[in-house]
Order: C-alpha cells, then structure tokens, then sequence
C-alpha cells in the first residue's frame, strides 16, 4: 500500500489520457456461414474465370513502375476507375493519411469500387489488392493480385447479393501500408461492419513440382482464424484438386491485411509468398510475366477460390452476432443481435441446450456458482425449421461484482477478481518488483488477457480512472502492424471500446499509465482488460516478447482528467449530376466545414477551397474535359473522378 500512495503521488505530473483517445474498433467476433455443398450457381461463376484478362491486365500494368507517388501510379489508378465503372460499379478514390507526392499534385490513392446489397447493404465483404511497385515492372508484386481483383469484380458484379461488396486496390503498400492504413481507420472510426477481407497480394509464381503439388496458401492472425476456417473450406469444396492451407511461416509479415488486422477486422493475406525464397524475380526487374508470373493456374485457382468465398459468404446465413453473457439480477445475462429469417434460437451451456427462446436475450436463473467457467452460446432456427452456425462462445465464472475502488500490488502472488485467458500468466519477482507477467517465447499469434470482473461506477463519482505501472517488450517486426498492448473497456461485452494502444518500448523501463473512466460514469455494468497481440511466423524464439503489470487499481484520480474530442463523422462524397455542365452538387454527410480542391486530369489542381459546405460547387470556369473533386474533412480525403461538358 505505501508504494500505492507513492504512485499517486507520481501520477500527480503523469500523463492521464482520455478515455476517448483511441476508440477505433472492427468485428473481430465475427461468425460465418455453414457450407452445404456446391452451389450451382457459384460453380457458374468460377467457371467464368479467364486467365486471358488477367494475363493482358497484368501485361497491361507491368509497363509502368509504379511507385505510389509517381504519375505512372496515377494512370494506373485511373485504368482502374474506368474498369471498375465500365462494370457499373461506384466508384471513388480514398487517398493517404499525408500527402506522399507534391504539394500542388493530386496522389494516387485507394480505388474504392461498391456493390451494393440488397438485403443487408451495410455489412461488406472486401475483394482487395495493392496496385504500387517501386522499382520493377511488379508483374507477380502486385500486378498480378491487382488483376485477380478485376477479374473477381467482372464475374461478381454480374449478379445481386445480400451483402455488399468492395473491391478496392490499395496505394501505398510498399511504403508500409499508407493506403490501406488510413482506410482500415476510418472504417473502424465510423464502426462499417466488415464481415471480411481477402487481400490477393502475389498470385502468379510457383516454383515447380520439385516443391510440391500446386497448392494456394494463405495466413491469419487470432482475429482472422474463423474466417480462414470459412474460406479453406469453401476453396476445397470448389477447387479440390488444389489444396488451400495455412502459411508454413504461420502468417505474412506486411500486406494490407494487417492494417485490417489492427483494427480488428478479419482479413486473410491471400498469395504465394510460400514460395518467396524462391522467386529470385521479386522485386528485381525481371518480375514479368514469364518469370516472376509464371503459373496462371496458380492465379486463376486463387480468383475462384476468393470468387467462392465471397459469393458463400455474401449470400450466407450467418449466425447471430455480439452474443454475450453479462449479469443481470445476479443472474447471467445473455445477449445477442437478431438473426434474420429466424422462428427460435436454442441456448446451449457448456455444450449442452438449456432452454430456447424467441427473444434476443436469455436469463440463466438456474446458475449456481461453483468456482468453474461456464460457456455458453446460442444457435438459430430458420423459419424453415433447420438450425443453423452457432454464435460466438462466451464464459462466465461468477456473478459477483468487483468493489472499487480495487488495488492490486501482487504481493500475495494473487489477484482475486482478475481474469486471466491463459498460463502464460504468472506471478513473481521480475524487474525488482513482484508483479504479473504474460510472457511468450513464440514468434506465432499471440493473445494474453487481463480481464476485470464488473463493477459499476455511480453517477455521482466526481473523477474514475484506471491505471497500472507496466514494463514490456513488445518490439515487432513490423510494428505497430502485427504488436499490440491495449487498455479497453466495456459495458456490455459486446464492443470492447480502446481507451489507448500502448506504444513499443525501445528504452526498457517501468512505465506509468493513468487513463479515465468518465464517460462510463453511470454505468450499471463495466469491465476493463489489458490486451497482449500479436501475430507472427510459426516459429520459437531464444528470447520473449512480454509484458508486465504492477499496483493495478481503479480509483479516484489524483488530478482532474481533461477529456478529449474525437471526431467521428460518417464521411462519404456524392457528386451529381456527373457529367456536368458545370454546376455540381456536393455531399459528404458532413455538417461542418471541409477542404474542397479541383483537380486536372495530370493531378495538377486548378481550383481550392479551404472552407467549403455541402452544396454547390461552381465548375463552369473549367474548359471541357475530366477532372478529380477531392474532399478532406482533416482525417480523410476523398475522390469522386467528374467530367465537364
């Protein structure tokens, strides 16, 4: 306790942060659909795939060296525009977070192609690839992803499903992800519900039988497991006689998948890095067709099997989602979202069914706690009377409440009311202080949980916070992509918001961290946890990534707490009528002001305004031809390509 009251005195001059600093978040509970067979219908479609159209897209594209600020980038994003609309899809272009090129110059940026859903429009399947190479024609790197893309949109668009679809080749990825980054944010930012993400990135190269039979590979992190579960089964279902599997190396270091990732978005890097060490043409001047693209039977069986998954997956029966288990009355509380063409759902304890309901909630009133876990999960029963994919599984050991304000110094080797997901948790003495450490000797995905039991916080609390001493090693290849410690909290188990991500330790030491809980004053339920992630290479490691925590407490702050602002505008961009004669009509759904630019179509821009409202935009100085109307409202920019009569 006395290094307790020393800590807050400490905190005094400590960096307390806002709960609302990094509330960005994704899915990643998300569920997939049960398989049945093939489908005609999806048989059809894959076997439209044509190796003809991606051999000349890629011949197309492999002209150019295409480094993400360069004009060639910009022609190619503008072949892409037209692709993508001539197979009547909207199009727009969502740019980097900075400007990478000239000041006075439009960059090229992520091309963003929409098919809509008929029945559920705002849950998204993404189709992606990165179209930039900087130095070589990049015909397998990433010409060749980029065309598989084209290809699945050409079949894909031909027909309506449930769900929406986005096909989106990504700028910037050789510059560590500066495209796909700023995208997988603002998606998270406005909470966009992506069921998930097939990155193709390198489709072409095989190096021979000698290494095996052709066989497609793709990687996942603990986020992205259940849907690579989905997509292996579907590639094996319609492609048997290529086999789909994980990576050797577990995962792919880079690729904008991981920038989804992050945000907690499940997403598959989909290509033939398993044979890297191999393709002596990556990144040379010789990846051409030919030799870095040398197997288009290769690319063509990863178009079907993404071609397949997509369609499975935009048209399936999902199960219900944000199932969770709270306390209520003191009895567990189950909760979750209403599954569509549903009569019942079942409800299942520790894997056996405990009752059914019609409702979207379910009280176990026959709970007695008994010191151990208990799942539970739910299952629905189509208006058709079969049942279908179980939900997510969640646990529950007591109804108890945590009593705060709660401080843990570890002294004792215990912390009753803290829950830990694994034994890679433990207690002891390291870094001259007893304290609880979560450690891992592997380079594979990693996950350790620190998890609160709930508590309330009364409305009538002047100041809450919580905070900790931690001292880690968190140092990751490609950090901040694949490493991650997180503070969060809940309400509900369902959305678990981030009061921060913790930055890597390049200095070792113990690090002090005091964040509020103002926003979840009144709160009748809340949990907090640490988050350890990572994902990596399959392989052990000499020495560990690890973090440790000490003098956890949940109290009155020493200090007041500043609040922050986050802006979390839904922001699109409409332009109509397009063509013009040259009055426009602006809107972003914004309703504030914004940077409005006109550019040509070199990039060079011929018209700004600093401060600019949905409305109208007069055009009729321009002289005829095409132009970019490009809206930033300070997180995002984008694009919408416009031509002048």
């Amino acid at each position: 306790m006395k290094r307790y009251l020393l800590l807050l005195a400490v905190l005094l001059a400590a960096n307390v942060l806002s709960a609302q600093l990094f509330d960005y978040k994704g899915n990643r509970n998300q569920t997939y659909p049960d398989l049945y067979g093939p489908q005609e219908s999806v048989v059809a479609m894959i076997d439209q795939v044509d190796t003809v159209n991606m051999y000349n897209d890629i011949y197309w594209m492999q002209q150019f060296i295409r480094d993400c600020a360069s004009p060639a980038a910009l022609t190619v994003q503008n072949f892409l525009i037209d692709r993508f609309e001539g197979l009547g899809l909207e199009t727009y272009i969502h740019h980097h977070t900075g400007h990478i090129g000239e000041t006075d110059t439009l960059d090229a940026g992520n091309v963003i192609a929409v098919q809509p859903g008929i029945e559920f429009p705002d849950e998204y399947i993404i189709v992606a690839s990165h179209y930039d190479h900087p130095d070589g024609p990049g015909a397998d790197d990433n010409a060749s992803g980029t065309a598989g893309v084209l290809e699945c949109a050409r079949i894909l668009s031909q027909h309506q499903f449930k769900r929406s679809i986005l096909y989106i080749p990504f700028n910037g990825e050789e510059r560590a992800m500066v495209g796909s980054y700023p995208f997988a944010e603002k998606c998270a930012r406005e909470g966009m519900h992506i069921v998930g993400v097939f990155d193709m990135d390198m489709i072409g190269f095989w190096p021979g039988a000698e290494y095996g039979p052709l066989t497609m590979y793709s990687g996942y992190s603990y986020i992205s497991e259940r849907l690579f579960n989905f997509y292996q089964e579907v590639a094996d279902m319609y492609i048997p006689d290529m086999p789909t599997c994980r990576y050797t190396d577990k995962d792919a270091y880079g690729g904008d998948h991981m920038s989804f990732n992050i945000h907690e978005y499940p997403a598959l890097y989909i290509g033939d890095i398993e044979y890297l060490s191999q393709n002596v043409y990556y990144h040379t001047p010789n990846d051409t067709i030919g030799t870095g693209v040398n197997c288009f039977a290769l690319a063509q069986g990863f178009v079907k099997a993404v071609i397949a998954a997509t369609a499975e997956l935009a048209d399936g029966w999902i199960a219900p989602q944000d199932f969770s288990v709270t306390v209520k009355d003191d009895m567990p509380f189950l909760n979750w979202s209403e599954s569509s063409n549903t009569s019942f759902y079942l409800v299942y304890k520790d894997d056996e069914m405990i009752g059914y309901t019609s409702e979207t909630f379910y009280v176990d009133d026959m709970f007695l706690p008994d010191g151990y876990w208990h799942t539970y999960y739910v299952r629905p029963v189509h208006t058709d009377s079969w049942a279908g994919p179980y939900s997510i599984v969640d646990s529950i050991l007591t109804c108890d409440q945590l009593n705060v304000p709660v401080f843990y110094d570890f002294e004792d080797g215990s912390a009753e009311g803290l829950y830990l997901n694994n034994d890679n948790w433990q207690f002891g003495f390291w870094k001259q202080r007893r304290s609880l450490k979560a450690e891992s000797f592997t380079t594979d995905n990693i996950l350790q949980v620190a998890e609160t039991q709930w508590f309330t916080i009364p409305e009538d609390m002047v100041d809450v916070a919580v905070g900790f001493s931690m001292y880690k090693k968190t140092a990751g290849a490609w950090y901040p992509y694949n490493m991650n410690v997180y503070v969060e909290v809940t309400t509900d188990r369902k959305t678990w918001h981030k009061l921060a991500k913790l930055p890597a330790s390049t200095v070792l030491s113990w690090e002090e961290y005091v964040f509020s809980l103002n926003d979840y004053k009144g709160s009748d339920y809340v949990q907090l946890r640490i988050r350890f992630e990572s994902s990596g290479k399959g392989t052990t490691s000499s020495t560990a990534n690890y973090i440790i925590i000490d003098d956890f407490f949940i109290d009155c702050p020493p200090d007041a707490v500043n609040e922050s602002y986050v802006d979390n505008d839904k922001f699109n961009l409409s332009v109509s009528p397009n063509p013009t004669e040259g009055l426009v009509n602006i809107s972003t759904g914004l309703e504030r002001d914004y940077c409005m630019c006109v550019y040509n179509i070199l990039g060079i821009r011929v018209l700004s305004k600093s401060s600019f409202r949905d409305g109208t935009l007069d055009l009729t100085s321009l002289p005829a031809g095409v132009y970019f109307i490009s809206a930033d409202n300070g997180n995002d920019r984008l694009t919408k390509r416009i031509v002048v009569k």
